[in-house]
């Protein structure tokens, strides 16, 4: 085994950075979202200059691959580097409650920081603590804050834009907000008061266009690969297809999928063909950190409900057909299925992800039943993906 660990590693590769490519990172230089950047640092000016005794709040929105992500993450890189001033990134689809989100920015400041035993107010008042200790002022990134508020309320945004007005402003403002969702229709589930703390400080990310995708995959190109081993004709057929959407995610992931490919095949420069098999591979609404999120029950259920649409004319299929197929599908995996109640939570979770649509319909034997489909998404691409996640988490159980 040593042996092939040592053959693969001294097999050739186009790559010299390959983390260039990856979801997280974040580049010196944000090509075509310069002038957003801009405008989030206008919004915050007040606050750089102040610092404590100053707050503010925006609210960035967008599709999936328009930036949001990483403007928020360079914007906290910069406020960083100044002096008493921090930065903590927060996913909410991963962090889904407020508890889970402050224990998150907790941690960052408190590695023994509890993880049970405090109310979510008691966590934001011993947050405050710390950065007063530290004299240091919060720029706090709630990412897909929706999926936190479609499944929680939106308490913690309200608590957390009022806690510095109670107990006689015991607490100074200290912590500055950046709400991330990919509609600014969330808004409307808020009650008046909390609303009325996002202002109207909203950044909305347009798709981006193919001149824009080439200008972000040509950065990628010189950071990731070494000189010469991307065509350009490569880098214009990934911008082709991720115009479509929008989506320079997307568009990465191509790029990124290609290049292992190409290594795959011991060559030294990626061609147009490897594109075409990259795009073969991958589906931009297939987003790789949804599927990590998920557990072996909602892969399960994920798996049987591509299973009954792989091949099948329907466009639909029931609840009751997926629970049936999710109890046989649970004996191939060796899994003890569950029952009615969470078999629902394993629905409603994967219909809040986006990985799936479900709508009423009357037309069950017993009345209403409830439809599901995947949104243009190929079932078998769905059911080649959940079997590959199935199999990961087999492999790192033993």
């Amino acid at each position: 085994m040593d042996d092939i660990i040592k053959e693969e590693l001294n097999r050739p590769t186009i790559f010299k950075n390959e983390d260039a490519l990856s979801f997280n990172f974040v580049p010196k230089e944000l090509p075509e979202r310069e002038e957003e950047l801009r405008e989030l640092i206008r919004v915050f000016r007040n606050v750089l200059e102040e610092g404590v005794g100053r707050k503010q709040s925006a609210l960035i929105s967008g599709k999936v691959g328009t930036g949001k992500t990483v403007l928020a993450k360079k914007f906290g890189k910069m406020v960083s580097e100044r002096d008493k001033f921090d930065y903590v990134h927060v996913n909410c689809r991963r962090n889904d409650s407020e508890t889970k989100a402050l224990f998150k920015a907790l941690r960052e400041y408190d590695k023994d920081f509890p993880k049970r035993g405090y109310s979510a107010e008691e966590m934001i008042k011993s947050l405050f603590s710390m950065l007063k200790i530290r004299g240091k002022y919060l720029f706090l990134t709630l990412d897909e804050v929706d999926f936190l508020i479609n499944k929680n309320g939106s308490e913690l945004i309200y608590t957390l834009s009022r806690l510095s007005e109670d107990e006689e402003s015991r607490f100074e403002d200290r912590i500055s907000v950046i709400y991330i969702s990919r509609s600014p229709s969330f808004r409307k589930k808020l009650d008046e008061s909390t609303k009325s703390t996002l202002r109207n400080n909203l950044i909305n990310l347009n798709d981006y266009n193919r001149s824009e995708l080439i200008s972000i995959l040509e950065q990628r190109v010189e950071l990731a690969f070494k000189s010469g081993t991307v065509s350009d004709n490569s880098v214009d057929l990934i911008a082709d297809i991720a115009s479509n959407w929008g989506n320079a995610r997307f568009a990465i992931e191509l790029l990124w999928k290609a290049g292992k490919k190409t290594d795959s095949e011991e060559i030294n420069k990626l061609v147009p063909e490897h594109v075409r098999w990259a795009k073969a591979e991958t589906h931009p609404e297939i987003r790789r950190e949804v599927f990590e999120d998920l557990d072996k029950h909602h892969l399960i259920v994920l798996l049987s409900i591509s299973k009954l649409l792989l091949g099948n004319e329907k466009a639909y299929v029931t609840t009751g057909e997926v629970k049936n197929n999710y109890k046989l599908t649970c004996e191939t995996y060796n899994k003890e299925p569950r029952g009615h109640t969470q078999f629902w939570h394993y629905i409603r979770k994967l219909s809040k992800s986006g990985i799936i649509d479900t709508s009423v319909s009357g037309e069950g034997e017993r009345g209403t039943t409830t439809e599901i489909s995947l949104p243009d998404i190929p079932a078998e691409m769905v059911n080649k993906k959940t079997k590959k996640f199935l199999e990961d988490k087999k492999e790192n159980q033993n």
